[in-house]
Protein backbone atom coordinates (compact mmCIF):
# COMPACT_ATOMS: atom_id res chain seq x y z
CA UNK A 1 0.00 0.00 0.00
CA UNK A 2 1.21 3.59 -0.66
CA UNK A 3 0.73 5.71 2.36
CA UNK A 4 1.60 9.18 2.81
CA UNK A 5 2.87 10.91 6.24
CA UNK A 6 -0.35 11.98 7.43
CA UNK A 7 -1.44 8.86 7.16
CA UNK A 8 -3.58 8.84 3.79
CA UNK A 9 -4.16 6.31 1.67
CA UNK A 10 -3.20 7.07 -1.99
CA UNK A 11 -5.15 5.02 -4.10
CA UNK A 12 -6.07 7.08 -6.68
CA UNK A 13 -3.92 8.40 -9.98
CA UNK A 14 -4.72 10.63 -12.83
CA UNK A 15 -3.03 10.28 -15.71
CA UNK A 16 -2.57 12.92 -18.28
CA UNK A 17 -2.20 11.21 -21.91
CA UNK A 18 -1.53 14.91 -24.26
CA UNK A 19 -0.90 18.50 -23.25
CA UNK A 20 -2.96 19.06 -26.15
CA UNK A 21 -6.40 20.11 -26.80
CA UNK A 22 -9.40 20.58 -28.90
CA UNK A 23 -10.55 23.65 -27.03
CA UNK A 24 -9.49 26.77 -25.07
CA UNK A 25 -12.01 27.36 -22.68
CA UNK A 26 -11.23 31.25 -20.71
CA UNK A 27 -10.79 29.03 -17.38
CA UNK A 28 -8.04 26.94 -18.36
CA UNK A 29 -5.61 28.17 -20.98
CA UNK A 30 -4.92 31.93 -22.29
CA UNK A 31 -6.73 32.44 -26.12
CA UNK A 32 -3.39 31.58 -27.95
CA UNK A 33 -3.08 27.94 -26.42
CA UNK A 34 -0.01 27.04 -24.40
CA UNK A 35 3.34 26.23 -25.71
CA UNK A 36 3.14 22.36 -27.09
CA UNK A 37 5.66 19.93 -25.69
CA UNK A 38 7.31 17.91 -28.33
CA UNK A 39 6.34 14.27 -28.97
CA UNK A 40 9.19 13.15 -28.18
CA UNK A 41 8.92 14.00 -24.48
CA UNK A 42 5.37 12.92 -24.41
CA UNK A 43 5.18 9.05 -22.49
CA UNK A 44 3.85 6.28 -25.07
CA UNK A 45 1.13 4.46 -24.09
CA UNK A 46 3.76 1.52 -23.43
CA UNK A 47 5.47 3.82 -20.72
CA UNK A 48 1.80 4.89 -19.58
CA UNK A 49 1.13 1.00 -18.73
CA UNK A 50 4.58 0.19 -17.61
CA UNK A 51 4.36 2.45 -14.97
CA UNK A 52 0.94 1.83 -14.23
CA UNK A 53 1.36 -1.94 -13.53
CA UNK A 54 3.57 -1.07 -10.61
CA UNK A 55 1.79 1.95 -9.51
CA UNK A 56 -0.72 -0.79 -9.55
CA UNK A 57 0.81 -3.56 -7.97
CA UNK A 58 1.75 -0.95 -5.11
CA UNK A 59 -2.01 -0.02 -4.01
CA UNK A 60 -3.49 2.31 -7.03
CA UNK A 61 -7.15 0.84 -7.95
CA UNK A 62 -8.69 3.96 -9.37
CA UNK A 63 -7.05 5.73 -12.41
CA UNK A 64 -8.78 8.20 -14.33
CA UNK A 65 -6.99 9.28 -17.83
CA UNK A 66 -7.23 12.98 -18.64
CA UNK A 67 -5.27 15.77 -20.82
CA UNK A 68 -5.71 18.58 -22.53
CA UNK A 69 -8.13 16.62 -24.33
CA UNK A 70 -7.35 12.60 -23.93
CA UNK A 71 -9.40 12.11 -26.96
CA UNK A 72 -7.27 13.83 -29.08
CA UNK A 73 -4.24 11.46 -29.00
CA UNK A 74 -4.87 8.95 -31.52
CA UNK A 75 -4.78 5.49 -30.20
CA UNK A 76 -6.21 5.90 -26.80
CA UNK A 77 -8.74 3.17 -27.24
CA UNK A 78 -5.90 0.89 -27.49
CA UNK A 79 -4.46 2.56 -24.03
CA UNK A 80 -7.63 1.74 -22.40
CA UNK A 81 -7.57 -1.73 -23.64
CA UNK A 82 -4.22 -2.37 -22.22
CA UNK A 83 -4.73 -0.69 -18.48
CA UNK A 84 -8.24 -2.42 -18.24
CA UNK A 85 -6.37 -5.74 -18.63
CA UNK A 86 -3.88 -4.61 -15.77
CA UNK A 87 -4.87 -7.49 -13.18
CA UNK A 88 -6.50 -4.98 -9.32
CA UNK A 89 -7.13 -2.01 -11.37
CA UNK A 90 -10.65 -1.99 -9.90
CA UNK A 91 -12.13 1.30 -11.62
CA UNK A 92 -10.61 2.95 -15.17
CA UNK A 93 -12.29 6.42 -16.08
CA UNK A 94 -11.99 9.28 -18.36
CA UNK A 95 -12.54 13.22 -18.11
CA UNK A 96 -13.01 14.82 -21.65
CA UNK A 97 -14.93 17.84 -22.98
CA UNK A 98 -17.01 15.61 -25.00
CA UNK A 99 -16.63 17.11 -28.52
CA UNK A 100 -15.13 13.57 -29.56
CA UNK A 101 -16.87 11.62 -27.55
CA UNK A 102 -19.79 10.24 -29.45
CA UNK A 103 -17.70 8.67 -31.96
CA UNK A 104 -15.72 6.50 -29.63
CA UNK A 105 -18.07 5.64 -26.64
CA UNK A 106 -18.93 1.93 -28.08
CA UNK A 107 -15.24 1.84 -28.52
CA UNK A 108 -14.09 3.08 -24.99
CA UNK A 109 -16.60 0.87 -23.58
CA UNK A 110 -15.86 -2.33 -25.31
CA UNK A 111 -12.22 -1.84 -23.97
CA UNK A 112 -12.90 -1.54 -20.47
CA UNK A 113 -13.49 1.70 -19.57
CA UNK A 114 -15.80 2.21 -16.50
CA UNK A 115 -16.75 6.14 -16.30
CA UNK A 116 -16.73 9.26 -18.29
CA UNK A 117 -16.92 12.90 -16.75
CA UNK A 118 -18.14 15.35 -19.10
CA UNK A 119 -16.41 18.79 -18.72
CA UNK A 120 -20.06 21.32 -19.95
CA UNK A 121 -19.20 24.89 -18.05
CA UNK A 122 -22.89 26.27 -20.17
CA UNK A 123 -26.14 25.10 -21.65
CA UNK A 124 -26.16 28.44 -23.82
CA UNK A 125 -25.05 27.36 -27.36
CA UNK A 126 -23.50 31.15 -27.48
CA UNK A 127 -22.08 31.13 -24.05
CA UNK A 128 -20.36 27.81 -24.57
CA UNK A 129 -18.87 29.35 -27.77
CA UNK A 130 -17.60 32.43 -26.04
CA UNK A 131 -16.18 30.32 -23.05
CA UNK A 132 -14.77 27.35 -25.18
CA UNK A 133 -13.56 30.09 -27.60
CA UNK A 134 -15.12 27.92 -30.81
CA UNK A 135 -16.91 24.66 -29.16
CA UNK A 136 -20.48 23.77 -30.31
CA UNK A 137 -22.24 22.82 -27.76
CA UNK A 138 -24.47 20.48 -29.91
CA UNK A 139 -21.16 18.43 -30.30
CA UNK A 140 -20.65 18.23 -26.15
CA UNK A 141 -23.97 16.81 -26.15
CA UNK A 142 -23.88 14.28 -28.84
CA UNK A 143 -21.16 13.24 -26.59
CA UNK A 144 -23.02 12.87 -23.40
CA UNK A 145 -25.93 11.29 -24.75
CA UNK A 146 -23.46 8.99 -27.08
CA UNK A 147 -22.06 8.33 -23.07
CA UNK A 148 -25.46 8.14 -21.45
CA UNK A 149 -26.74 5.02 -23.52
CA UNK A 150 -22.57 3.29 -22.97
CA UNK A 151 -21.80 4.22 -19.41
CA UNK A 152 -23.83 3.48 -15.92
CA UNK A 153 -21.76 6.45 -14.52
CA UNK A 154 -21.71 9.92 -16.35
CA UNK A 155 -20.86 12.98 -14.66
CA UNK A 156 -21.24 16.33 -16.01
CA UNK A 157 -18.51 19.03 -14.98
CA UNK A 158 -19.41 22.59 -14.35
CA UNK A 159 -16.72 25.35 -13.35
CA UNK A 160 -18.54 27.87 -11.72
CA UNK A 161 -17.49 31.50 -12.78
CA UNK A 162 -19.20 34.51 -12.06
CA UNK A 163 -21.94 35.50 -14.31
CA UNK A 164 -21.25 32.83 -16.86
CA UNK A 165 -22.02 29.96 -15.09
CA UNK A 166 -23.20 30.77 -11.94
CA UNK A 167 -27.24 29.84 -12.66
CA UNK A 168 -27.56 26.64 -11.62
CA UNK A 169 -31.59 26.59 -13.11
CA UNK A 170 -30.12 25.05 -16.81
CA UNK A 171 -28.13 22.43 -15.00
CA UNK A 172 -30.56 21.11 -12.86
CA UNK A 173 -33.13 20.68 -15.61
CA UNK A 174 -30.59 18.30 -17.12
CA UNK A 175 -30.74 16.22 -14.13
CA UNK A 176 -34.24 15.77 -15.35
CA UNK A 177 -33.68 14.09 -19.02
CA UNK A 178 -30.52 12.23 -18.23
CA UNK A 179 -29.04 10.05 -15.29
CA UNK A 180 -25.83 12.05 -15.23
CA UNK A 181 -24.51 13.82 -11.94
CA UNK A 182 -23.72 17.13 -12.66
CA UNK A 183 -20.62 18.86 -10.08
CA UNK A 184 -20.76 22.33 -9.68
CA UNK A 185 -17.03 22.64 -9.37
CA UNK A 186 -15.86 26.33 -7.52
CA UNK A 187 -12.81 28.03 -9.80
CA UNK A 188 -9.97 27.85 -8.61
CA UNK A 189 -6.90 30.02 -8.79
CA UNK A 190 -4.41 28.27 -11.15
CA UNK A 191 -6.03 28.84 -14.71
CA UNK A 192 -5.70 31.96 -16.67
CA UNK A 193 -8.69 33.69 -15.54
CA UNK A 194 -8.42 36.07 -12.83
CA UNK A 195 -10.05 34.14 -9.93
CA UNK A 196 -11.42 37.59 -8.27
CA UNK A 197 -13.35 38.40 -10.67
CA UNK A 198 -14.46 34.66 -11.76
CA UNK A 199 -14.18 32.94 -8.57
CA UNK A 200 -18.08 31.92 -6.90
CA UNK A 201 -18.01 30.62 -3.16
CA UNK A 202 -19.96 27.31 -3.60
CA UNK A 203 -21.78 28.95 -0.51
CA UNK A 204 -23.34 31.40 -2.96
CA UNK A 205 -24.37 28.63 -5.32
CA UNK A 206 -25.98 26.31 -2.75
CA UNK A 207 -28.29 29.37 -1.80
CA UNK A 208 -28.99 29.39 -5.48
CA UNK A 209 -29.57 26.06 -5.74
CA UNK A 210 -32.13 25.75 -2.06
CA UNK A 211 -34.34 28.73 -3.96
CA UNK A 212 -34.70 26.06 -7.03
CA UNK A 213 -35.93 22.96 -4.44
CA UNK A 214 -37.11 20.91 -2.99
CA UNK A 215 -34.58 18.32 -3.27
CA UNK A 216 -34.18 14.95 -1.92
CA UNK A 217 -30.61 12.87 -0.92
CA UNK A 218 -29.37 11.14 -3.60
CA UNK A 219 -27.15 8.87 -1.99
CA UNK A 220 -23.21 8.09 -2.61
CA UNK A 221 -21.76 9.25 -6.09
CA UNK A 222 -19.52 6.39 -7.54
CA UNK A 223 -15.82 6.76 -8.00
CA UNK A 224 -12.87 8.46 -5.95
CA UNK A 225 -13.77 12.17 -5.63
CA UNK A 226 -14.55 14.74 -3.18
CA UNK A 227 -18.10 15.54 -4.26
CA UNK A 228 -20.02 15.99 -1.31
CA UNK A 229 -24.03 17.68 -0.93
CA UNK A 230 -25.42 15.22 -3.65
CA UNK A 231 -29.39 15.92 -3.96
CA UNK A 232 -31.83 15.04 -6.47
CA UNK A 233 -34.98 16.44 -7.86
CA UNK A 234 -37.66 14.08 -6.52
CA UNK A 235 -38.47 11.62 -9.37
CA UNK A 236 -35.26 13.10 -11.58
CA UNK A 237 -32.90 10.36 -12.98
CA UNK A 238 -30.21 12.82 -12.17
CA UNK A 239 -28.57 13.89 -9.68
CA UNK A 240 -26.34 16.64 -8.44
CA UNK A 241 -23.42 17.52 -6.21
CA UNK A 242 -20.81 20.28 -5.14
CA UNK A 243 -16.98 20.35 -5.01
CA UNK A 244 -15.32 22.71 -3.22
CA UNK A 245 -11.23 22.86 -3.58
CA UNK A 246 -11.13 26.71 -2.54
CA UNK A 247 -13.37 27.11 0.40
CA UNK A 248 -13.81 23.63 2.18
CA UNK A 249 -10.43 22.32 1.42
CA UNK A 250 -10.82 18.41 0.97
CA UNK A 251 -6.61 17.78 1.86
CA UNK A 252 -7.13 15.97 4.70
CA UNK A 253 -9.05 12.98 2.94
CA UNK A 254 -6.28 13.32 -0.30
CA UNK A 255 -6.25 10.16 -1.88
CA UNK A 256 -4.35 10.94 -5.03
CA UNK A 257 -1.47 11.67 -7.37
CA UNK A 258 -1.14 12.72 -10.58
CA UNK A 259 1.12 12.00 -13.91
CA UNK A 260 1.58 14.40 -16.55
CA UNK A 261 1.66 13.66 -20.38
CA UNK A 262 5.77 14.42 -19.77
CA UNK A 263 6.51 12.42 -17.51
CA UNK A 264 6.15 13.85 -13.98
CA UNK A 265 4.14 12.87 -10.66
CA UNK A 266 2.58 15.75 -9.16
CA UNK A 267 1.78 15.83 -5.23
CA UNK A 268 -0.65 18.08 -5.48
CA UNK A 269 -2.80 20.12 -8.18
CA UNK A 270 -2.16 23.63 -5.86
CA UNK A 271 1.28 23.17 -5.22
CA UNK A 272 4.33 22.89 -7.44
CA UNK A 273 6.18 20.13 -6.63
CA UNK A 274 6.89 17.28 -8.82
CA UNK A 275 8.76 14.36 -9.49
CA UNK A 276 11.08 13.45 -12.30
CA UNK A 277 9.59 9.55 -13.11
CA UNK A 278 10.60 9.89 -16.85
CA UNK A 279 14.03 8.75 -16.38
CA UNK A 280 12.87 5.04 -14.98
CA UNK A 281 10.90 4.69 -17.75
CA UNK A 282 13.30 5.14 -20.46
CA UNK A 283 15.60 3.85 -22.46
CA UNK A 284 13.31 0.95 -21.04
CA UNK A 285 10.51 1.30 -17.85
CA UNK A 286 12.58 -0.06 -14.62
CA UNK A 287 9.69 -1.53 -12.05
CA UNK A 288 12.08 -1.17 -9.23
CA UNK A 289 13.17 2.08 -9.87
CA UNK A 290 9.85 2.99 -10.72
CA UNK A 291 8.81 1.55 -7.69
CA UNK A 292 11.49 3.51 -5.61
CA UNK A 293 10.38 7.26 -7.43
CA UNK A 294 6.93 6.30 -6.67
CA UNK A 295 7.19 5.83 -2.63
CA UNK A 296 9.23 8.89 -2.96
CA UNK A 297 6.88 10.90 -4.36
CA UNK A 298 4.44 9.82 -1.57
CA UNK A 299 6.27 10.28 0.84
CA UNK A 300 7.18 14.09 -0.20
CA UNK A 301 2.91 14.46 -0.68
CA UNK A 302 1.93 18.01 1.38
CA UNK A 303 -0.32 17.89 3.93
CA UNK A 304 -2.13 20.34 1.57
CA UNK A 305 -2.10 23.79 0.37
CA UNK A 306 -0.59 26.46 2.37
CA UNK A 307 -2.97 29.72 2.79
CA UNK A 308 -1.36 32.68 0.58
CA UNK A 309 0.64 30.04 -1.37
CA UNK A 310 1.77 30.99 -4.83
CA UNK A 311 0.05 28.26 -7.59
CA UNK A 312 0.94 29.92 -10.40
CA UNK A 313 3.10 27.83 -12.54
CA UNK A 314 2.34 25.29 -14.77
CA UNK A 315 -1.47 25.49 -16.16
CA UNK A 316 -4.18 22.50 -15.73
CA UNK A 317 -3.89 21.28 -19.65
CA UNK A 318 -0.09 21.26 -18.69
CA UNK A 319 -1.26 18.91 -15.22
CA UNK A 320 -3.68 17.06 -16.26
CA UNK A 321 -7.41 17.90 -15.30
Amino acid sequence: MLIDTFGRTIDYLRVSVTDRCNLRCEYCMPEEGMPRLPHANILTYEEIEAFLRVAVAEGVRHVRLTGGEPLARLGVVSLVEKLAAIPDLEDLSLTTNGLLLAGQSEALRAAGLKRVNIGISSLDPDTYHTITRGGALQEAMNGLEAAVKCFRTVKVNVVVMQGISDTPAPFLELTRRYPVEVRFIEYMPIGPKDSSSAYVPMGEVLRRLEALGPFEAAGDSVGNGPANHRLRIPGAPGSFATITPVSEHFCAACSRLRLTSDGHLRLCLLVRGEVDVKSALRPQPDPERIRELLHQSVAAKPAGIAQGTDVRGRGMSQIGG
